[in-house]
C-alpha cells in the first residue's frame, strides 16, 4: 500500500509533522471530495481503495473501557471518509472477534459505529454538546442472515440526538469480514444540519467511535479518533473535520493535523 495512513496519536503526530500539540488545539481530520461515481452503500470497501485518507484505529484510540479491551482482535479498525454536494460518506472496517448486534436504540448496548457531528465547529467551544449536534448509531445488521424476517436485522441507522429525529434518509450497508465487519453509510448533509451543499474548506465538528460488546447486553469498550480519555460528549473534545478537494490535502494553516505516513507494507 502506498497511500497515506493517518495515525491517531498526538505523539506520532508531533513526530511526523514537527508541530507542537497543545491541549487547547483541535486535531484536524481531512474529508476528501469523492468524484463520481459515489460509493455504493453495500458493505464492499473496494471502491474506497483509491481515496487518499484512511485513519487507523488501535490501542491509542481506546478511550473508554480499556480494562475490558483484549487487544486489537477485540476492537480496532480503519475509518475512511469522503463527501460530495449531497452526502457525507463513512466507511468503517471493524476488527472484532465476536460481533453482537441489536436494532434501534438497543444498538448502543451492542457492537456498533457511532458518529458525533457538529454542523458548526466552534474552536473555543466548551461544556456539554449543543442542541444542534447529531449523534448517529450505525448497526451492521445480522452477519449471517437466516431469511427469518422476525430475527434477522438489516443494517440500520438510529439518530440518538436530537431526539425524535427521523433517520430513514441515512443509508447503511454492511458485510461480514474475516475478522469482523465492514460498514458503509451515506448521510444527507441536510440531516446533519447543513442546509446548503458544502464546499471544500468548510469545517465541522466530528468524531467517530467503534464500540464493542461481547455480551450483547452492555457497551464494554469504545474507541474515538480523539485519543483523550472519554468523559462524555464535550465541545472541547470534538475534532475539526475539514472538507478538502479530491487530493485530501488540508490547508497549510490547518494544524495540528493527522499527517500522512507512507505505508510500504504491501501485504496489508
Amino acid at each position: 500500500m502506498t497511500k497515506g495512513v493517518f495515525w491517531l496519536t498526538a505523539v506520532l503526530l508531533a513526530a511526523l509533522s514537527g508541530l507542537s500539540v497543545l491541549a487547547a488545539e483541535r486535531l484536524v481530520v481531512a474529508c476528501p471530495l469523492k468524484p463520481d461515481p459515489p460509493p455504493n452503500i453495500d458493505g464492499d470497501s473496494r471502491e474506497w481503495d483509491h481515496l487518499p485518507v484512511e485513519i487507523m484505529v488501535g490501542a491509542a484510540n481506546v478511550t473508554w473501557g480499556k480494562a475490558k479491551w483484549d487487544g486489537e482482535d477485540d476492537l480496532s479498525g480503519l475509518v475512511k471518509l469522503c463527501h460530495d454536494a449531497n452526502y457525507l460518506y463513512v466507511l468503517a472496517e471493524v476488527v472484532d472477534e465476536k460481533v453482537t448486534i441489536a436494532g434501534g436504540k438497543d444498538m448502543f448496548h451492542c457492537d456498533h459505529v457511532e458518529i458525533t457531528f457538529a454542523p458548526a465547529f466552534d474552536p473555543a467551544g466548551s461544556g456539554p454538546l449543543r442542541p444542534d449536534w447529531r449523534i448517529i448509531g450505525l448497526c451492521p445488521g445480522t452477519m449471517a442472515p437466516t431469511g427469518d424476517i422476525f430475527s434477522d436485522i438489516e443494517p440500520e441507522a438510529y439518530l440518538h440526538h436530537p431526539i425524535n429525529t427521523d433517520s430513514s434518509a441515512i443509508d447503511v450497508g454492511a458485510s461480514p469480514s474475516e475478522n469482523g465487519f465492514v460498514l458503509e453509510a451515506r448521510i444527507p448533509w441536510k440531516l446533519l444540519g447543513v442546509p446548503k451543499p458544502p464546499k471544500p474548506g468548510q469545517a465541522f465538528g466530528f468524531d467517530i467511535h467503534l464500540s464493542d460488546s461481547d455480551s450483547g447486553t452492555t457497551q464494554e469498550t469504545m474507541t474515538s479518533l480523539n485519543p483523550v480519555p472519554w468523559a462524555g460528549r464535550k465541545q472541547e473534545n470534538i475534532l475539526k473535520l475539514i472538507l478538502t478537494g479530491t487530493d485530501g490535502k488540508l490547508p497549510v494553516e490547518a494544524a495540528p493535523r493527522f499527517e500522512p505516513q507512507k505505508n510500504t507494507d504491501k501485504g496489508r
